[in-house]
């Protein structure tokens, strides 16, 4: 399987995450229940959807209803007679969690040992699925790592897209997963259909060592294995398994396999046979496939700026959180002034790099005449260095953080403006704000209205907070 392939899986299962999120948030907006702090006690019964927000998140009680939570730590210990949306760095749903509907979870760190009677939705960079584990349906995954232990149960179909999948358990009926890496210890009740790269000896060695060095991918994956198809004696598969690789294994796939073993090599991608054949006297119907196409297309892009949008607001508070609260208060306080001060600051910075650089390459060669030369070095390498680096960060602040900003301030307006919320929850606000946006973002003509008017705002808002003397 080719990376493009990989990353288009990931995405398409990130996509269902999304709409899982659009299609609940449509009952839940008229009432709900916004727990004080982070805790929901074990004797606690909330007849209503939940939303709650906080560094750690424990949830032991019984919650009727849709559950939406987000922090830095969610943990699930009781029961949700609904969907559960879980969002965070570390993600954690005990073996005393049973969640009656399906579980989505987005994170960098999940773990995963209750019940769920629905589907399983999940993107995160490791995702394990411990011994008691149970799913009800279908469980997809898109992320680097996937780990399924023995004793755990999907029970319909997996679906994954990752670079490593580590599957242990027991799967009642297909499996379907692309991945460099697959090591299959397991039982599979149906078909599975497996596809691996077919990356060289050398590519192979590049890329482990460039991740076995890597302390952030460290942090959350223990075990990082070789690229490649392995299968153990106590595997099974009870159909037809199809696997693409590019070393044929049919022979050892066979004793595991009840039903017909089929390999397939990996193709290349050939740009030129995506070109349309038609000659030009041949009329072809229309393809009715094209809105669909559209459609997906939507999808993966709001899907997207979504996890963008959260990931790097979620870096935001864990490492500036100060400085990005005072952006945001000033957006919120003033947004109008925000958006006259965002349309001067674009206006001119996008001027200046039509200007600078004509008068950056005239200094220096005025430098070079007078200095004989010697200050080239300095002037086009330390002083270009620096002029690129600014460019580059009002470029960013513009078209990516400038959303982030009033993205966040259209969930803190909502918050105290809509639900009366009188003490600040901000991973409630950024994921509400966020959520909303994305949403306003996809509807023809009104979402580019308001990407524009987020640009303006948020860059803005960065002007007003440098600027503002305090009182």
């Amino acid at each position: 399987m080719t990376v493009n392939q990989n990353l288009k899986a990931k995405w398409l299962l990130t996509v269902t995450l999304v709409f899982m999120v659009v299609l609940s948030a449509v009952g839940t907006v008229s009432a709900a229940e916004f727990p004080k702090g982070e805790t929901i006690p074990a004797n606690e019964t909330i007849d209503d959807d939940v939303f709650i927000s906080g560094d750690n998140v424990v949830i032991d009680g019984t919650v009727n209803g849709i559950v939406f939570a987000g922090g830095e730590t969610v943990t699930l210990n009781g029961t949700v007679n609904g969907d559960a949306f879980l969002f965070g760095e570390t993600i954690i749903v005990s073996n005393s969690a049973v969640i009656n509907g399906n579980l989505v979870i987005g994170g960098a760190n999940s773990t995963m040992n209750g019940s769920v009677s629905g589907s399983v939705f999940g993107g995160s960079i490791a995702m394990v699925f411990e011994k008691d584990a149970a799913v009800g349906r279908n469980f997809y995954f898109g992320g680097f790592s996937l780990t399924t232990d023995e004793g755990s149960i999907v029970g319909k179909d997996l679906l994954s897209g990752t670079y490593q999948s580590i599957l242990s358990g027991a799967i009642v009926r297909d499996l379907k997963v692309g991945a460099e890496a697959v090591e299959l210890n397991g039982s599979i009740g149906g078909n599975a259909v497996i596809e691996v790269s077919g990356s060289s000896a050398q590519d192979i060695e590049e890329t482990m060592a460039g991740m076995q060095f890597n302390p952030y991918l460290n942090q959350y994956v223990s075990v990082i294995v070789e690229p490649g198809l392995r299968v153990s004696d106590n595997a099974s598969v009870a159909g037809k398994l199809t696997y693409t690789s590019s070393i044929n294994q049919t022979s050892t796939l066979e004793k595991i396999t009840s039903g017909p073993v089929a390999h397939k090599t990996p193709v290349p991608e050939d740009v030129g046979s995506m070109r349309l054949n038609y000659s030009a006297n041949e009329v072809r119907p229309f393809n009715r496939n094209s809105r669909s196409f559209v459609w997906q297309t939507a999808a993966m892009s709001a899907a997207r700026n979504f996890i963008k949008l959260m990931a790097l607001g979620a870096l935001a508070l864990w490492l500036l959180g100060k400085p990005f609260a005072k952006v945001v208060d000033a957006a919120y306080e003033e947004p109008l002034k925000a958006m006259g001060w965002g349309f001067v600051v674009i206006a001119v910075g996008f001027l200046s790099t039509l200007v600078l650089p004509l008068v950056f390459i005239m200094a220096g060669v005025i430098i070079g005449f007078i200095s004989l030369g010697s200050l080239l070095y300095v002037w086009f390498g330390l002083v270009g260095l620096a002029y690129l680096l600014i460019s580059a960060l009002f470029i960013f602040t513009v078209f990516t953080l400038s959303k982030l900003i009033a993205a966040f301030m259209l969930g803190k307006w909502v918050m105290k403006a809509i639900f009366k919320e009188t003490e600040e929850k901000i991973w409630l606000d950024l994921l509400i704000g966020v959520f909303l946006f994305i949403i306003i973002r996809a509807i023809p003509f009104i979402g580019w209205v308001a990407a524009l008017a987020a640009t303006m705002i948020g860059t803005g808002a960065f002007w007003l907070a440098v600027t503002t003397k305090k009182k």
